[in-house]
């Protein structure tokens, strides 16, 4: 038997799956797509609260928008990337 306990029930939340790195409460460099998702743009995210799988987004991304969630730390000194 499988189940889940649920602590607490948040509505209105910008959520996301939890990437490589952060932590709650900290702000976070993520590459978000640009439209035609031929590039990607470094923006600032700052996190709210935390679960296994999912993170709270509190400022820097708006629902709809696609973020790249794998370890991008070797093009930390990259405002901006070419997609191929």
């Amino acid at each position: 038997m499988d189940g889940t306990i649920e602590l607490e029930r948040l509505d209105e939340v910008v959520y996301m799956e939890r990437p490589t790195q952060g932590q709650e409460g900290s702000t976070i460099g993520l590459f978000k797509l640009t439209p035609g998702g031929r590039e990607a743009v470094r923006v600032q995210v700052r996190i709210g609260r935390v679960s296994v799988s999912t993170v709270e987004i509190l400022s820097g991304l708006v629902p709809g928008e696609q973020v790249i969630l794998s370890d991008m730390t070797a093009h930390d000194d990259f405002p901006r990337i070419r997609l191929n």
